[in-house]
């Protein structure tokens, strides 16, 4: 039986030395897992804001583990957990990351890790636990969970209107789904009202709209510029609608 593929979802970059020691413990625990970095720059500090895009890109996906840190409090009282939505495996800490997931599966299940490895860095949870759990229920192999009935973190809206991730070209992904959105609609932001286009050559270049992107999610993007320029855009910021 082959692993199930391995996503790693996190804020580590693609330099220095911590997305390869991850890498590293995931092949020792079985070198035939298929280890996939979904996203290397997700928004740091902000794991609520990045959960809304793992929860965009998970629910376009196929079955697998994730393994998914975002984790400014590591060492400290979170918990770590595991969500099992269908036939996707989420692993790694309760501070509001996984909060989205829930939120648009309530019938998900819930499972706090009771694993601890023999030797374990205060600062990296994401070497030394959440990727030996992880690569175990890639594999299929026993990793002792106890079934709890919620996260500590679990009370989020099904759709945020804020900036929670920011591509390198500068588009602003918002955790809105754009099928509850009406293109009709004006999109407020940084003291300007965009309105809706369905693709960048329907506007001229350097004009500022918004759109339904490819994860389905309320976008804000500059034809041919950026966005993040454009507006002084940071993760976080807010956003909103006006009725034309």
């Amino acid at each position: 039986m082959h692993p199930l593929p391995l996503f790693t979802f996190t804020d580590f970059g693609n330099t220095g030395p911590y997305l390869g020691q991850v890498e590293e413990q995931l092949f020792r625990t079985d070198p035939g897992i298929r280890v996939m970095h979904l996203v290397t720059d997700a928004p740091a500090f902000a794991p609520l804001e990045a959960g809304y895009l793992l929860a965009a890109l998970a629910g376009r996906m196929g079955p697998g583990v994730f393994l998914a840190v975002i984790d400014p409090g590591v060492g400290g009282e979170r918990q770590p957990v595991v969500v099992q939505s269908g036939a996707r495996w989420f692993v790694g800490p309760d501070n509001g990351l996984f909060a989205p997931l829930i939120s648009h599966d309530p019938a998900a299940r819930l499972y706090s890790i009771n694993y601890r490895p023999a030797r374990m860095s205060a600062t990296f949870h994401a070497r030394d636990l959440f990727a030996p759990v992880a690569g175990k229920l890639a594999t299929a192999s026993f990793v002792a969970l106890e079934p709890i009935d919620k996260l500590a973190v679990n009370n989020c809206p099904e759709d945020l209107a804020r900036i929670v991730y920011i591509d390198h070209y500068g588009n602003l992904m918002t955790g809105m789904r754009a099928d509850k959105m009406n293109p009709r609609q004006q999109l407020l932001f940084a003291g300007s009202r965009l309105g809706y286009a369905a693709r960048f050559g329907d506007v001229e270049p350097g004009m500022p709209f918004w759109y339904g992107n490819s994860l389905g999610l309320v976008e804000i993007s500059v034809n041919r510029g950026s966005a993040r320029q454009h507006f002084s855009a940071k993760v976080g910021m807010e956003v909103g609608f006006h009725d034309i």
